[in-house]
């Protein structure tokens, strides 16, 4: 069972993020509603906040990282401008790869203690959170457009 301080380290953790997050999660909800009435003009919001949300100073990757190849891709697919299942499936590798290869071994150290601080947790749960937006937007995005 964890320690009282390791659930409080997580909360405080979790609390942060949702303080921070509530910007972008607002972006991408007002891109929702704009899809509605407009989806050529949502799916330019979309890839310009894809891309903004995407660079690779965003994400802060270290070279060589098992994500850069995932980016490249999600990067080549939204240079087409179509917000396809190609696309879709860049983001989910993404996503998975991001998960086991960033995410998952920093937070097992920072709840260890280790070499990790509470920003640097921040900073990898938000893209996190951020990639799996993206990829809920464009699922709705294209749950959209098939009525248009």
């Amino acid at each position: 069972m964890p320690e009282p301080s390791e659930i409080e380290r997580v909360g405080s953790l979790f609390s942060s993020i949702s303080d921070q997050s509530k910007p972008f999660l607002d972006k991408c909800s007002k891109t929702k509603f704009l899809a509605v009435s407009d989806y050529n003009r949502a799916a330019d919001e979309y890839v310009k906040l894809a891309r903004q949300t995407l660079s690779n100073k965003g994400l802060g990757l270290p070279n060589g990282n098992d994500c850069q190849g995932c980016l490249s891709n999600v990067k080549s697919a939204l240079e087409t401008y179509q917000l396809d299942t190609g696309l879709l499936s860049a983001l989910e590798d993404l996503r998975s790869t991001y998960l086991e290869s960033m995410l998952k071994p920093a937070f097992k150290r920072y709840l260890q203690s280790e070499s990790y601080t509470k920003a640097d947790i921040e900073h990898l749960y938000m893209n996190a959170l951020k990639i799996d937006s993206l990829i809920e937007l464009i699922q709705f995005m294209k749950r959209i457009e098939r009525l248009h």
